[in-house]
């Protein structure tokens, strides 16, 4: 009986367990052909408004049309009004929100091309709005020196915070930045507190417990 107890707590505290934090990523080689990107990842609980586009490379045997060149990718986020167009002179900005929130740190591949002016900012609101939890700016930037490509040189960067952030802002001046392998931590579910189904299960451990002590009683 002594066995059983043991394991009626061990299933009490494992129900008991918040859910372990995960890590959520979006590396775009979904994409095939030049596309705003807005609800695109809505299954993954990102949502994209202003200039967010999907860009497939024509490099590397890739099948789209962007002069892009990175080691066993094809697609990436691209910040720009009209990818398809000349660029503007104008600054370009997109907003990215989370559905759940992400904690800790947001990392991500990029390449930049000189005088890009990028600026990465993460909110504890959505849209963009709320407390400035944490920004990254000075990105390492510089044209490509291969003939015919225009993004070439690809960093890793990551942005640290405390809070939960609800949405990401970044601004740039059109067509100057490629983005990939978008990375989040997605929260613990419920915060601290166990998720229902494990609240569900330990009661009922209780209750086996309490069951198999009253037979031991008697």
């Amino acid at each position: 009986m002594r066995a059983t107890s043991k394991l009626l707590a061990l299933a009490l505290a494992g129900a008991l367990q918040p859910a372990v934090a995960g890590v959520m990523s979006v590396d775009f080689e979904d994409l095939t052909n030049v596309v705003q990107l807005g609800d695109r990842y809505a299954s993954k609980g990102l949502s994209f408004t202003g200039d967010a586009w999907g860009m497939v490379s024509r490099l590397n045997g890739c099948p789209g049309v962007g002069l892009v060149l990175r080691a066993d990718s094809c697609g990436g986020l691209m910040l720009a009004q009209q990818p398809t167009d000349d660029p503007s002179t104008d600054k370009s900005g997109f907003t990215l929100n989370f559905a759940g929130g992400f904690v800790n740190e947001f990392s991500f591949v990029y390449s930049a091309l000189a005088d890009s002016d990028v600026v990465v900012e993460l909110y504890d609101g959505r849209g963009g709005q709320g407390n400035l939890l944490a920004s990254a700016a000075n990105l390492n930037a510089g044209n490509c020196t291969i003939p015919g490509v225009q993004f070439c040189e690809w960093n890793t960067r990551s942005v640290k915070f405390d809070g939960t952030a609800q949405s990401l802002r970044i601004t740039g001046f059109d067509q100057t930045l490629m983005l990939d392998d978008l990375s989040f931590i997605t929260p613990t579910a419920g915060g601290d507190l166990p998720e229902p189904g494990g609240v569900a299960l330990a009661l009922s451990a209780l209750g086996a417990l309490g069951w198999a002590r009253r037979r031991t009683a008697r």
